[in-house]
């Protein structure tokens, strides 16, 4: 699993700056499947009811609008609900993901479960200050890659350990060496080697 999220990370480097699709997302075709969806945002509203379709579909704005109506809908969802459920299936997947990230370094259940926690706590907070710092911190992300292959690599050697009983394995004080050494790596390599398309706007003149 932290192998193959490490390969998605490698493959997607090059389509940043696309414009994903979602509308294949498990999480939105569920979200299709149990509620008709009203394509415009409504307030704050997550789901509105078939009164205030009908009040919208009145309006002359909404004359090309189309809405999927069936008899028994009781309720429309808008893309408010459709981009939380998209967001909270993220996080469980990234919870599931980062489970034998932590096992990797330690299985100690105190520090597992409390590394658990914390992550999922602060993961979106930490998005919006990672997406900020991403422009300057640009080989971290190579970085972080690196790590994963190298957690993987680790739950490997440990899983043929049990089953092979070599003893090729990796401490959990070499991890953590490894772990800060990687990261602050990608930091200096951010700060010495910056983006060069940075600095070919810097260099033109006004």
């Amino acid at each position: 699993m932290v192998a193959w999220t490490a390969v998605m990370m490698l493959r997607s480097g090059d389509q940043e700056d696309e414009v994903e699709d979602y509308s294949q997302h498990l999480a939105y075709r569920a979200v299709k499947r149990l509620f008709p969806v009203w394509p415009k945002i409504k307030g704050n509203n997550f789901l509105i009811k078939q009164k205030d379709v009908d009040e919208e579909l009145a309006k002359p704005e909404n004359a090309d609008v189309t809405v999927g109506r069936t008899s028994k809908a009781k309720y429309y969802a808008t893309p408010l609900l459709l981009c939380l459920a998209v967001v909270e299936l993220s996080d469980v997947m990234f919870a599931f993901d980062s489970v034998p990230a932590v096992i990797a370094v330690s299985r100690e259940p105190l520090i597992v479960y409390s590394a658990m926690m914390f992550a999922i706590l602060g993961l979106r907070t930490l998005y919006f200050v990672l997406e900020a710092m991403k422009q300057y911190l640009i080989h971290l992300e190579k970085a972080v890659i690196a790590l994963l292959f190298f957690i993987a690599g680790k739950l490997g050697l440990n899983a043929t350990s049990h089953l092979f009983g070599h003893e090729y394995t990796i401490s959990a004080t070499t991890s953590l060496i490894v772990v800060i050494t990687v990261l602050v790596a990608g930091v200096l390599a951010s700060y010495l080697f910056p983006e060069k398309k940075d600095e070919e706007q810097t260099s033109k003149p006004a």
